[in-house]
């Protein structure tokens, strides 16, 4: 199987962007919000605020007359934040923080789940990157930085050893890891050595106003787990850490590049969309281990069925009555249970089988349920799978007072839908080792079906 394309790879990784002073604009009321609000409205039009977020799920149009009007609601004793949504980059949102209180001033400005493949666009890299540099320089111009970054927010997840300082206002007091956008304030210049620092081996070294520093180790962030540019971040790491090697901090970067390097992804397919479900709620960071590990796995084969002959024939005093009951009261609890999490069993249709299998796996049902749950959750997922072998494979339901012998005929076979529920319900692993998905697309198969 070929590999995956590296922006489907690694469309989960975002790019966190995140500045810091430890002076508070917001000491100055409106004035000093206006000047936030200038630089926030200076950032690319595709990441300008459309939406202002407020309590109790209020999202009204982002206008700076509104914002004046708020701030006394963004305002909590010495503390003043808000949070504004992209008008453009839904997933994207700045989060602005200040505050005065006894121990100094501080303030943050960052933009955080920007999706990198916002800034793989072709034709936009460079200046979508460089738009961001112009944004550091823009509140550089207003406010003295203590510190700054921009980086993937994968890759700093993947530094184990690294206490991030989150939106920490703090400086650091020493260099402890090289972004792709890097900001030193003024102290730690002064500690690292101005000249030292102004001398660093990277893109872009900038003076900004107040004493910072700007360090920008390569022209755009998209590639920042290439060779060329971790050579890039662990050169200018170890100009500013010369007590660091430079082999040992490539073999650390290297490391980590490995979880944005693809690799064949070859899940069974009868599973395959459970398993793909799984991959893409874990996130980048544990994609790699996780391709590597179900790539060998395939689930036992479909046992709950007999030869057609071998059928017992229903032993219920009504048929009809127990096929109503199997149709209606079982499968409708599934569906009461489900329709938020899983609303495609909404449409009744086999495409709801994989999201179902998933959502029990993911919630541990078969090790977590109690026995009262177990036994009204069993019949409603066999009445559901045989709901489908009836209607979309033109089955023909055989009910049995025992459910676990209660069979839909398919052909030459009979398929047993609420043992193979049971099955699903046994162990952590049963919604994947006994799926739904597997059990009605074998029956598809054995049907003559693709």
């Amino acid at each position: 199987m070929s590999l995956p394309p590296p922006d489907e790879w690694n469309k989960s990784d975002v790019l966190d962007f995140e500045l810091f002073s430890l002076v508070n604009p917001f000491d100055r009321g409106h004035e000093g919000l206006d000047e936030v609000l200038d630089v926030i409205e200076s950032f690319d039009e595709e990441l300008r605020p459309g939406r202002i977020s407020f309590e109790r799920n209020r999202k009204p149009k982002y206008s700076r007359q509104l914002m004046h009007e708020s701030l006394p609601e963004f305002q909590s004793m010495e503390h003043t934040s808000f949070f504004l949504r992209c008008a453009c980059v839904p997933e994207a949102y700045f989060r602005i923080h200040g505050s005065t209180d006894d121990e100094g001033s501080r303030f943050s400005l960052s933009l955080q789940s920007i999706p990198f493949a916002w800034f793989r666009e072709p034709g936009k890299q460079e200046e979508r990157a460089a738009g961001l540099v112009a944004v550091v320089r823009a509140l550089a111009a207003r406010l003295p930085l203590s510190y700054g970054q921009a980086h993937s927010g994968t890759d700093q997840g993947l530094d184990k050893d690294l206490d991030h300082p989150g939106l920490h206002p703090y400086p650091p007091t020493e260099v402890e890891r090289m972004y792709w956008l890097n900001v030193y304030g003024p102290q730690l210049v002064e500690a690292l050595g101005r000249e030292r620092v102004l001398s660093t081996p990277a893109f872009l070294v900038e003076e900004l106003p107040h004493g910072a520093v700007l360090v920008l180790t390569h022209p755009t962030p998209v590639d920042f787990a290439s060779e060329k540019a971790r050579l890039a971040q662990a050169r200018a790491l170890v100009h500013l850490r010369p007590d660091l090697n430079l082999e040992d901090v490539l073999s650390t970067l290297h490391r980590r590049s490995l979880a944005f390097t693809p690799i064949p992804i070859e899940f069974d397919p009868d599973v395959a969309d459970i398993l793909q479900e799984e991959m893409e709620f874990q996130g980048l960071l544990l994609q790699r281990p996780f391709v590597e590990r179900y790539n060998a796995y395939h689930p036992p084969s479909v046992s709950e069925w007999l030869p057609a002959a071998q059928q017992p024939w229903p032993d219920v005093p009504d048929v009809e009555a127990a096929i109503d009951r199997y149709e209606g009261l079982h499968a409708e609890r599934l569906l009461a249970r489900l329709h938020t999490e899983v609303p495609s069993v909404m449409d009744r249709s086999p495409e709801s089988l994989p999201r179902i299998d998933w959502n029990a796996w993911r919630m541990a049902w078969g090790s977590t349920m109690s026995q009262e749950e177990r036994a009204l959750v069993t019949p409603a997922l066999g009445a559901y799978l045989g709901m489908l072998l009836v209607y979309q494979l033109g089955g023909k339901w055989m009910p049995r007072r025992n459910l676990d012998e209660a069979a839909v005929m398919v052909g030459d076979r009979a398929w047993l839908p609420f043992l193979r529920a049971r099955h699903h319900l046994q162990g952590r692993n049963g919604p994947l080792d006994y799926s739904l998905t597997q059990f009605f697309r074998e029956a598809r198969r054995l049907r003559g079906e693709e």
